[in-house]
């Protein structure tokens, strides 16, 4: 393979190989499209899972409302 390959979901590291050419291998993962978990029944988010790494990824906390006196 001529380049670095054309693939956004992972970083991408050029290595040597012993008495071949140089490769690209998959590095670390950028986590573009992760899926919700939801519990069951209440079907609160729980956690996100990365489908291409299969990484466990946390909820985005929002911001809690407080009202002003």
């Amino acid at each position: 393979m001529t380049g670095e390959p054309d693939d956004p979901r992972f970083e991408w590291v050029q290595v040597a190989t012993i008495g071949g050419p140089e490769e690209w291998i998959r590095g670390r993962c950028h986590h573009l499209t992760p899926l919700p978990v939801r519990a069951y029944p209440t079907g609160e988010l729980v956690a996100r899972l990365c489908p291409d790494c299969d990484a466990q990824l946390p909820v985005p906390v929002e911001p809690v409302w407080m009202p002003t006196a």
